[in-house]
Protein backbone atom coordinates (compact mmCIF):
# COMPACT_ATOMS: atom_id res chain seq x y z
CA UNK A 1 0.00 0.00 0.00
CA UNK A 2 1.66 3.11 -1.32
CA UNK A 3 2.64 5.57 1.90
CA UNK A 4 1.17 9.09 0.52
CA UNK A 5 -1.89 8.92 -1.75
CA UNK A 6 -2.78 12.04 -3.79
CA UNK A 7 -6.44 12.42 -4.92
CA UNK A 8 -7.51 15.01 -7.51
CA UNK A 9 -9.51 16.09 -9.93
CA UNK A 10 -12.46 17.99 -10.91
CA UNK A 11 -16.03 19.12 -9.24
CA UNK A 12 -18.39 16.59 -8.39
CA UNK A 13 -16.45 13.38 -8.52
CA UNK A 14 -16.75 12.51 -4.95
CA UNK A 15 -13.23 12.42 -3.91
CA UNK A 16 -14.02 13.63 -0.09
CA UNK A 17 -16.75 10.80 0.09
CA UNK A 18 -14.18 8.03 -1.29
CA UNK A 19 -11.73 8.84 1.01
CA UNK A 20 -14.16 9.19 4.08
CA UNK A 21 -15.00 5.60 3.00
CA UNK A 22 -11.73 4.43 3.08
CA UNK A 23 -11.41 5.75 6.82
CA UNK A 24 -14.55 4.50 8.12
CA UNK A 25 -14.08 0.76 6.70
CA UNK A 26 -10.87 0.22 7.93
CA UNK A 27 -12.15 -0.96 11.40
CA UNK A 28 -13.81 -3.73 9.07
CA UNK A 29 -10.50 -4.63 7.43
CA UNK A 30 -8.24 -4.13 10.57
CA UNK A 31 -10.60 -4.95 13.88
CA UNK A 32 -8.00 -6.47 16.14
CA UNK A 33 -5.96 -3.78 16.36
CA UNK A 34 -6.17 0.22 17.79
CA UNK A 35 -5.95 2.19 15.04
CA UNK A 36 -5.73 6.19 15.01
CA UNK A 37 -6.21 8.95 12.08
CA UNK A 38 -5.82 12.33 12.00
CA UNK A 39 -8.21 14.90 9.77
CA UNK A 40 -6.57 18.19 9.02
CA UNK A 41 -7.64 21.14 7.00
CA UNK A 42 -6.14 24.72 7.48
CA UNK A 43 -8.51 26.34 9.49
CA UNK A 44 -11.00 24.27 11.81
CA UNK A 45 -14.57 25.75 11.09
CA UNK A 46 -13.68 24.98 7.48
CA UNK A 47 -12.47 21.52 8.64
CA UNK A 48 -16.27 20.93 10.74
CA UNK A 49 -18.11 22.03 7.29
CA UNK A 50 -16.32 19.87 5.24
CA UNK A 51 -14.38 16.89 6.23
CA UNK A 52 -15.74 15.96 9.36
CA UNK A 53 -19.55 16.77 8.18
CA UNK A 54 -18.82 14.20 5.07
CA UNK A 55 -17.37 11.77 7.90
CA UNK A 56 -20.61 12.07 10.03
CA UNK A 57 -22.98 11.63 6.96
CA UNK A 58 -20.99 8.80 5.79
CA UNK A 59 -21.31 6.53 8.89
CA UNK A 60 -24.71 7.31 8.76
CA UNK A 61 -25.37 6.34 5.65
CA UNK A 62 -23.59 3.09 6.10
CA UNK A 63 -24.70 2.23 9.38
CA UNK A 64 -21.75 2.54 10.95
CA UNK A 65 -21.52 4.02 14.65
CA UNK A 66 -20.01 7.35 14.80
CA UNK A 67 -19.28 8.57 18.48
CA UNK A 68 -18.05 12.69 17.99
CA UNK A 69 -16.80 13.67 21.24
CA UNK A 70 -16.73 17.83 20.83
CA UNK A 71 -14.83 18.88 24.22
CA UNK A 72 -11.33 17.56 22.28
CA UNK A 73 -12.73 17.25 18.54
CA UNK A 74 -12.11 13.56 19.05
CA UNK A 75 -14.16 10.91 16.91
CA UNK A 76 -14.43 6.53 17.45
CA UNK A 77 -15.36 4.40 15.20
CA UNK A 78 -14.90 0.85 16.41
CA UNK A 79 -11.17 0.59 17.08
CA UNK A 80 -10.32 3.92 14.99
CA UNK A 81 -10.22 6.86 16.83
CA UNK A 82 -10.09 9.87 14.54
CA UNK A 83 -8.61 13.14 15.70
CA UNK A 84 -9.66 16.51 13.63
CA UNK A 85 -6.97 19.34 13.87
CA UNK A 86 -6.13 22.34 11.94
CA UNK A 87 -2.74 24.20 11.38
CA UNK A 88 -3.60 27.92 11.85
CA UNK A 89 -2.41 29.00 15.29
CA UNK A 90 0.66 28.08 16.94
CA UNK A 91 -1.07 25.80 19.20
CA UNK A 92 -2.60 23.98 16.43
CA UNK A 93 1.29 23.25 15.61
CA UNK A 94 1.90 22.33 18.85
CA UNK A 95 -0.95 19.73 19.27
CA UNK A 96 0.45 18.25 15.99
CA UNK A 97 3.79 17.61 17.04
CA UNK A 98 2.38 15.61 20.20
CA UNK A 99 0.59 13.77 18.27
CA UNK A 100 2.05 9.95 18.06
CA UNK A 101 1.12 5.89 16.97
CA UNK A 102 -1.02 7.86 13.97
CA UNK A 103 -1.57 5.26 11.76
CA UNK A 104 -3.61 7.46 8.57
CA UNK A 105 -3.83 10.85 8.07
CA UNK A 106 -6.32 13.44 5.26
CA UNK A 107 -5.68 16.11 4.22
CA UNK A 108 -8.42 17.76 3.35
CA UNK A 109 -7.81 20.81 0.66
CA UNK A 110 -4.35 20.22 0.81
CA UNK A 111 -3.22 22.94 -0.80
CA UNK A 112 -4.24 25.29 1.56
CA UNK A 113 -1.34 24.14 3.73
CA UNK A 114 2.88 24.89 3.23
CA UNK A 115 4.63 22.49 1.95
CA UNK A 116 6.78 22.65 5.52
CA UNK A 117 3.60 21.10 6.84
CA UNK A 118 3.19 18.11 4.73
CA UNK A 119 6.94 17.53 6.07
CA UNK A 120 5.58 17.98 9.25
CA UNK A 121 2.56 15.63 8.86
CA UNK A 122 4.72 12.85 7.55
CA UNK A 123 7.17 12.71 10.47
CA UNK A 124 3.64 11.96 12.57
CA UNK A 125 3.20 8.69 10.59
CA UNK A 126 4.67 6.58 12.47
CA UNK A 127 4.43 3.49 15.57
CA UNK A 128 0.89 2.79 14.73
CA UNK A 129 -0.61 -0.48 14.75
CA UNK A 130 -2.57 -0.77 11.01
CA UNK A 131 -0.85 -3.13 8.56
CA UNK A 132 0.15 -0.32 6.21
CA UNK A 133 0.05 3.60 7.44
CA UNK A 134 -1.32 5.92 4.82
CA UNK A 135 -1.15 9.90 4.05
CA UNK A 136 -4.17 10.87 1.37
CA UNK A 137 -4.36 14.30 0.11
CA UNK A 138 -7.60 15.76 -1.79
CA UNK A 139 -7.23 19.19 -3.95
CA UNK A 140 -8.78 20.67 -7.13
CA UNK A 141 -6.00 21.50 -9.34
CA UNK A 142 -5.49 24.96 -9.15
CA UNK A 143 -2.25 26.71 -10.24
CA UNK A 144 0.84 24.77 -11.61
CA UNK A 145 2.42 27.76 -9.51
CA UNK A 146 1.08 25.75 -6.18
CA UNK A 147 4.26 23.66 -4.26
CA UNK A 148 1.84 20.58 -4.44
CA UNK A 149 1.92 20.66 -8.25
CA UNK A 150 5.92 21.09 -7.86
CA UNK A 151 6.54 18.36 -5.39
CA UNK A 152 4.05 15.76 -7.04
CA UNK A 153 3.65 16.78 -10.94
CA UNK A 154 6.68 18.60 -12.02
CA UNK A 155 8.92 16.02 -13.96
CA UNK A 156 11.94 17.29 -12.29
CA UNK A 157 10.97 16.63 -8.93
CA UNK A 158 12.18 13.63 -6.51
CA UNK A 159 8.68 13.32 -5.55
CA UNK A 160 6.87 12.70 -8.75
CA UNK A 161 6.43 9.10 -8.32
CA UNK A 162 4.08 9.37 -5.24
CA UNK A 163 0.78 7.19 -6.16
CA UNK A 164 -1.26 9.78 -7.97
CA UNK A 165 -5.66 8.99 -8.46
CA UNK A 166 -7.20 11.52 -10.73
CA UNK A 167 -10.81 11.59 -11.43
CA UNK A 168 -13.78 13.69 -12.54
CA UNK A 169 -17.60 14.03 -12.08
CA UNK A 170 -18.02 11.12 -14.84
CA UNK A 171 -16.40 8.86 -12.19
CA UNK A 172 -18.43 9.25 -9.42
CA UNK A 173 -20.79 6.47 -8.58
CA UNK A 174 -22.88 5.03 -11.04
CA UNK A 175 -26.42 5.55 -8.56
CA UNK A 176 -25.36 8.95 -8.93
CA UNK A 177 -24.71 9.04 -12.62
CA UNK A 178 -28.13 7.94 -13.32
CA UNK A 179 -29.96 10.35 -11.89
CA UNK A 180 -31.63 13.61 -13.53
CA UNK A 181 -29.64 16.12 -11.30
CA UNK A 182 -26.10 14.52 -12.13
CA UNK A 183 -27.28 14.86 -15.96
CA UNK A 184 -28.05 18.29 -14.93
CA UNK A 185 -24.95 19.04 -13.19
CA UNK A 186 -22.48 17.61 -15.65
CA UNK A 187 -24.18 19.33 -18.56
CA UNK A 188 -23.84 22.35 -16.84
CA UNK A 189 -20.05 21.74 -16.09
CA UNK A 190 -19.42 20.82 -20.02
CA UNK A 191 -20.91 23.92 -20.72
CA UNK A 192 -17.88 25.63 -19.37
CA UNK A 193 -16.12 25.05 -22.34
CA UNK A 194 -17.60 27.47 -24.64
CA UNK A 195 -17.50 30.50 -21.35
CA UNK A 196 -13.58 29.62 -19.76
CA UNK A 197 -11.61 27.04 -21.10
CA UNK A 198 -9.13 26.53 -17.82
CA UNK A 199 -12.07 26.74 -15.69
CA UNK A 200 -13.39 23.42 -17.92
CA UNK A 201 -10.13 21.71 -17.77
CA UNK A 202 -9.62 21.93 -13.92
CA UNK A 203 -13.24 21.50 -12.95
CA UNK A 204 -14.64 19.03 -15.94
CA UNK A 205 -11.71 17.54 -16.72
CA UNK A 206 -9.41 17.09 -13.43
CA UNK A 207 -6.64 18.45 -15.16
CA UNK A 208 -4.14 21.15 -13.89
CA UNK A 209 -4.55 24.32 -15.41
CA UNK A 210 -4.08 28.24 -14.36
CA UNK A 211 -7.55 30.62 -13.85
CA UNK A 212 -7.18 33.77 -15.43
CA UNK A 213 -9.16 36.58 -14.82
CA UNK A 214 -9.93 35.33 -11.24
CA UNK A 215 -12.20 38.39 -9.93
CA UNK A 216 -11.60 38.83 -6.61
CA UNK A 217 -8.86 38.68 -4.44
CA UNK A 218 -10.42 38.22 -0.65
CA UNK A 219 -8.50 37.10 2.06
CA UNK A 220 -9.92 35.08 4.58
CA UNK A 221 -9.65 36.85 8.26
CA UNK A 222 -11.52 35.70 11.50
CA UNK A 223 -14.74 37.47 12.83
CA UNK A 224 -14.56 41.28 13.29
CA UNK A 225 -14.83 41.62 16.93
CA UNK A 226 -17.38 44.80 15.97
CA UNK A 227 -19.18 45.89 12.50
CA UNK A 228 -21.49 48.72 11.85
CA UNK A 229 -24.05 47.16 9.94
CA UNK A 230 -25.26 43.36 9.06
CA UNK A 231 -27.76 41.93 6.78
CA UNK A 232 -27.76 38.89 4.04
CA UNK A 233 -27.59 38.18 0.76
CA UNK A 234 -28.79 34.42 -0.83
CA UNK A 235 -29.45 32.76 -3.58
CA UNK A 236 -32.31 30.17 -4.35
CA UNK A 237 -31.70 26.76 -5.32
CA UNK A 238 -32.81 23.16 -5.16
CA UNK A 239 -31.65 19.94 -6.70
CA UNK A 240 -28.48 20.36 -8.78
CA UNK A 241 -27.72 23.98 -7.40
CA UNK A 242 -27.43 24.86 -3.71
CA UNK A 243 -28.83 27.93 -1.99
CA UNK A 244 -26.74 29.64 -0.50
CA UNK A 245 -26.87 32.05 2.69
CA UNK A 246 -24.43 34.61 3.34
CA UNK A 247 -24.62 37.04 6.69
CA UNK A 248 -22.46 40.28 5.46
CA UNK A 249 -21.16 42.38 8.43
CA UNK A 250 -20.10 46.53 7.52
CA UNK A 251 -17.56 47.96 8.99
CA UNK A 252 -17.37 51.64 8.14
CA UNK A 253 -16.35 50.98 4.32
CA UNK A 254 -15.10 47.69 4.56
CA UNK A 255 -17.67 44.12 3.90
CA UNK A 256 -16.92 41.17 5.80
CA UNK A 257 -18.80 37.37 4.54
CA UNK A 258 -19.64 34.38 6.09
CA UNK A 259 -21.12 31.50 5.20
CA UNK A 260 -24.42 30.51 6.82
CA UNK A 261 -26.21 28.12 4.49
CA UNK A 262 -24.89 26.57 1.32
CA UNK A 263 -27.22 23.27 0.80
CA UNK A 264 -28.92 21.17 -1.98
CA UNK A 265 -32.72 20.34 -1.69
CA UNK A 266 -34.18 22.73 0.51
CA UNK A 267 -37.62 23.69 -0.02
CA UNK A 268 -38.58 26.89 0.03
CA UNK A 269 -39.99 26.22 3.80
CA UNK A 270 -37.41 23.87 4.49
CA UNK A 271 -34.59 27.27 3.75
CA UNK A 272 -36.59 29.94 5.68
CA UNK A 273 -36.31 26.56 8.39
CA UNK A 274 -32.95 26.78 8.22
CA UNK A 275 -32.41 30.08 8.65
CA UNK A 276 -34.09 30.34 11.57
CA UNK A 277 -32.57 27.54 13.28
CA UNK A 278 -29.06 29.10 12.23
CA UNK A 279 -30.62 32.05 14.63
CA UNK A 280 -30.22 34.69 11.85
CA UNK A 281 -32.09 37.73 12.68
CA UNK A 282 -35.26 37.39 10.56
CA UNK A 283 -36.00 41.00 10.93
CA UNK A 284 -32.50 42.36 9.19
CA UNK A 285 -32.57 42.77 5.46
CA UNK A 286 -32.15 39.73 3.08
CA UNK A 287 -31.26 40.52 -0.41
CA UNK A 288 -32.44 37.19 -3.22
CA UNK A 289 -32.60 37.09 -6.98
CA UNK A 290 -35.35 39.81 -8.24
CA UNK A 291 -36.29 37.05 -11.45
CA UNK A 292 -37.58 34.95 -7.93
CA UNK A 293 -40.47 36.50 -6.54
CA UNK A 294 -42.60 33.70 -5.72
CA UNK A 295 -39.46 32.22 -3.67
CA UNK A 296 -39.08 35.70 -2.03
CA UNK A 297 -42.38 35.81 -1.07
CA UNK A 298 -42.53 32.15 0.29
CA UNK A 299 -39.94 32.68 2.24
CA UNK A 300 -41.29 36.02 3.80
CA UNK A 301 -44.25 33.77 4.80
CA UNK A 302 -42.39 31.41 6.57
CA UNK A 303 -41.17 34.34 8.76
CA UNK A 304 -38.07 35.76 7.23
CA UNK A 305 -39.64 39.21 7.50
CA UNK A 306 -36.72 40.77 6.19
CA UNK A 307 -36.83 39.12 2.68
CA UNK A 308 -36.10 41.91 -0.37
CA UNK A 309 -35.06 41.74 -3.78
CA UNK A 310 -31.63 42.68 -5.22
CA UNK A 311 -31.72 45.12 -7.91
CA UNK A 312 -32.13 44.68 -11.28
CA UNK A 313 -30.99 46.22 -14.39
CA UNK A 314 -29.64 45.67 -17.83
CA UNK A 315 -26.10 45.93 -16.29
CA UNK A 316 -26.94 44.83 -12.68
CA UNK A 317 -23.87 42.09 -12.72
CA UNK A 318 -21.67 44.11 -14.08
CA UNK A 319 -22.32 47.12 -11.89
CA UNK A 320 -22.53 44.93 -8.51
CA UNK A 321 -19.29 43.25 -9.36
CA UNK A 322 -17.68 46.71 -9.84
CA UNK A 323 -18.85 48.16 -7.12
CA UNK A 324 -17.22 45.07 -4.40
CA UNK A 325 -14.17 45.80 -6.70
CA UNK A 326 -13.77 48.90 -5.23
CA UNK A 327 -14.26 47.70 -1.90
CA UNK A 328 -12.02 46.24 0.95
CA UNK A 329 -14.17 42.68 1.02
CA UNK A 330 -12.80 39.80 2.94
CA UNK A 331 -14.02 36.08 3.41
CA UNK A 332 -14.98 35.52 7.60
CA UNK A 333 -12.92 31.48 8.40
CA UNK A 334 -15.34 28.75 8.26
CA UNK A 335 -16.93 29.50 4.82
CA UNK A 336 -15.01 26.90 2.64
CA UNK A 337 -17.90 27.01 0.33
CA UNK A 338 -17.56 30.71 -0.56
CA UNK A 339 -13.53 30.31 -0.46
CA UNK A 340 -14.11 27.67 -3.35
CA UNK A 341 -16.41 29.46 -4.87
CA UNK A 342 -13.91 33.01 -4.90
CA UNK A 343 -11.19 31.02 -6.68
CA UNK A 344 -13.29 29.73 -9.32
CA UNK A 345 -15.39 33.30 -9.64
CA UNK A 346 -13.96 34.14 -13.17
CA UNK A 347 -14.55 36.20 -16.19
CA UNK A 348 -16.01 34.01 -19.17
CA UNK A 349 -13.84 34.38 -22.27
CA UNK A 350 -14.10 34.67 -26.21
CA UNK A 351 -12.24 32.05 -28.17
CA UNK A 352 -9.38 33.86 -28.31
CA UNK A 353 -8.90 34.06 -24.48
CA UNK A 354 -9.94 37.78 -24.27
CA UNK A 355 -12.25 38.52 -20.97
CA UNK A 356 -16.23 39.37 -21.60
CA UNK A 357 -16.47 41.36 -18.70
CA UNK A 358 -18.96 39.23 -17.00
CA UNK A 359 -18.86 35.94 -15.00
CA UNK A 360 -19.14 32.71 -15.94
CA UNK A 361 -22.17 30.92 -14.81
CA UNK A 362 -20.75 28.17 -12.55
CA UNK A 363 -20.63 27.73 -9.18
CA UNK A 364 -21.53 31.59 -8.38
CA UNK A 365 -24.45 31.16 -5.82
CA UNK A 366 -22.27 32.10 -2.72
CA UNK A 367 -20.79 34.94 -4.92
CA UNK A 368 -23.92 35.92 -6.01
CA UNK A 369 -25.44 36.40 -3.02
CA UNK A 370 -22.89 38.67 -1.65
CA UNK A 371 -23.30 40.93 -4.86
CA UNK A 372 -26.97 40.62 -3.91
CA UNK A 373 -26.45 41.83 -0.68
CA UNK A 374 -23.89 44.50 -0.54
CA UNK A 375 -24.86 46.12 -3.66
CA UNK A 376 -28.43 46.38 -3.35
CA UNK A 377 -28.22 47.78 0.55
CA UNK A 378 -25.64 50.18 0.09
CA UNK A 379 -27.09 51.69 -3.74
CA UNK A 380 -30.84 50.91 -3.44
CA UNK A 381 -33.24 54.01 -3.99
CA UNK A 382 -33.89 55.62 -0.62
CA UNK A 383 -37.54 56.81 -2.18
CA UNK A 384 -38.92 54.31 -4.95
CA UNK A 385 -37.35 50.87 -3.51
CA UNK A 386 -40.07 49.85 -0.99
CA UNK A 387 -38.24 48.91 2.28
CA UNK A 388 -40.61 49.74 4.55
CA UNK A 389 -40.25 49.16 8.57
CA UNK A 390 -43.86 47.45 9.00
CA UNK A 391 -42.46 44.68 6.73
CA UNK A 392 -40.44 43.72 9.09
CA UNK A 393 -41.17 44.80 12.55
Amino acid sequence: MDPELIVYGGAGAGKSYSIADKLLLQPIYQPDRPLKALVIRQTFPSLRTTALEILQKRAETLKIPFKLNKSDWTAYVANLKIIFLSLHHREDYNKLKSQTDIDFVWLNEVTELREDDYEEILRRVRGGQSKFDQVISDFNPVGRHSWVYKRFFDPSSEYRDVKKLRYTVLDNHPDFLRTAKARRYISKLRRTRHQNINLYKIYFLGEWGELKGVIFSWPVVPMPTSYDDLFYGGDFGFSVDPAALIAIYRKADQFYFKEIIYETGLTNKALAKRMIQEGIDVRKYSYWDCAEPKSIQEIKDHGIRGAKPCLKGPDSVKAGIDYLLSKECYIIEGSPNLEKERASYVYKEDKDGNSLGVPVDFNDHAMSGCRYGVFTHMKRPKTSFAFSDEDIY
